[in-house]
């Protein structure tokens, strides 16, 4: 009977998870790709993901959240505000993808576990998929060129690489002294980014499935990427997971195990991963970059910008003229201080308001959820379509279902029925 009931259910939450596979797809596999729009590049994955939410919200099967939405009005105003006192035509795409991406986080439906289990295991299938072609992409370096790889030996037109043709975005990105290339996946913008999703699906994986199989071919992806910020992810937050649960424990010693031996047949390089430690005090660095350059940059811009500046912001896009006025490698930053620096300590404040009551009731692992805050606070950004895909999808897209004790208590006890007096 209970085999007969799963065979019923399994197929629903199979078919009501379509939505987030293909929200999920866009995020990881189109990221690199974009579309030319007048002077600048569209990225190719915001059109099927606003498509997709946009066609379900018409469909009825997603609601606004009235909370979500009252702070997204706010913020809204916020930026249309800072938009008006620095108006620049420049600053107009900024702006309106910002009020198009972040419109998609008030939308939600309710779900059950179950149903929120099958995305979270279709993330963990797409994460292995990306991990094997970094593998395979890492492994094919020694008998063709890596970058041609990279490129798809130049089966797709350039035009659709957009500003991730070459050396942007660290795209192509060699090793430290080697003539390797570090592995993005073939399909994703940079080594970094693979690094982040193979981060959370290994600290995904230690919170809820704990298979060995994949748990393994993570951890090979993860190292073929040589970045920082998914070491700094695990370094965190796996510990936390073991503390938490003595199952994820075995877990956590099964990934620190598999790196360890996949260091001692030298195949990856460990003193490459120990380097990264002192990348916070290179200030051409990655890490400097995204963790200590913001710090003194906002103690400059509050020690240098009128008040007007420091309430509303000196207008959307406009972060990335800091990299003309500083040495430090921070152009374009994708951290906090963009939204400071843009929207002031008014939008700012809203901001994070919106955020809030967009996760608060969020069916994600807490320590997973912190770990996407972690990222896109330091390292995605906050107008970073891809990231931000996974964040909905994940996160705000499926809801608790409300409960329903009143309901079922008066089911189970209706009321009696009152007993007239006889006339």
């Amino acid at each position: 009977m209970l085999t007969k009931a799963r065979a019923l259910t399994n197929p629903t939450y199979k078919s009501e998870t379509r939505v987030e596979v293909a929200l999920l797809v866009s995020a990881l596999f189109l990221q690199r790709f974009s579309l030319p729009f007048q002077r600048t590049f569209l990225a190719l994955d915001i059109l099927p993901v606003t498509f997709i939410l946009l066609h379900q919200f018409l469909s009825g099967k997603l609601l606004i959240q009235l909370d979500r939405l009252l702070w997204f009005l706010a913020a809204a105003f916020a930026a249309t505000l800072s938009l008006a006192l620095n108006f620049n035509g420049k600053m107009l795409t900024s702006y309106f993808l910002f009020l198009a991406l972040y419109s998609l986080v008030t939308l939600s439906k309710p779900c059950t576990l179950n149903q929120y289990k099958s995305t979270l295991q279709a993330f963990q299938f797409l994460i292995v998929v990306l991990s094997y072609l970094a593998v395979a992409q890492f492994a094919a370096q020694f008998i063709v060129d890596g970058r041609k790889l990279i490129m798809f030996f130049g089966i797709l037109p350039d035009v659709l690489f957009g500003p991730l043709r070459g050396e942007m975005m660290n795209t192509i990105h060699p090793i430290e002294g080697s003539f390797l290339l570090k592995s993005n996946g073939l399909f994703l913008a940079e080594p970094s980014n693979l690094s982040q999703v193979t981060a959370l699906g290994i600290l995904i994986e230690v919170l809820e499935f704990r298979r060995p199989r994949y748990l393994s071919i993570m951890v090979l992806g993860f190292l073929t990427a040589y970045s920082g910020v998914g070491m700094m992810i695990l370094l965190i937050f796996l510990p936390l997971a073991a503390l938490r649960d003595g199952r994820a424990g075995l877990s956590v010693l099964l990934v620190v195990a598999s790196s360890a031996g996949v260091f001692a047949t030298g195949l990856i390089d460990s003193n490459v991963f120990l380097s990264r430690v002192t990348e916070f005090e290179n200030t051409r660095a990655s890490g400097f970059a995204r963790f200590i350059s913001p710090l003194w940059l906002t103690v400059m811009h509050f020690d240098t910008a009128s008040l007007q500046a420091l309430l509303v912001g000196k207008g959307p896009g406009t972060a990335r003229e800091l990299a003309s006025i500083t040495r430090w490698w921070a152009a374009n930053p994708s951290s906090w201080l963009k939204w400071l620096y843009e929207y002031g300590i008014i939008g700012s404040f809203l901001f994070v308001c919106l955020c809030a009551s967009c996760l608060r009731r969020s069916r994600c692992p807490g320590l997973v959820l912190a770990a996407l805050i972690l990222i896109e606070v330091f390292a995605a950004g906050f107008l970073t379509t891809w990231f931000l895909t996974i964040v909905i999808t994940l996160c705000t897209l499926q809801s608790a279902e409300p409960r329903r004790v009143r309901a079922d208590f008066l089911t189970r006890y209706p009321r009696p029925t009152p007993i007239l007096p006889a006339n």
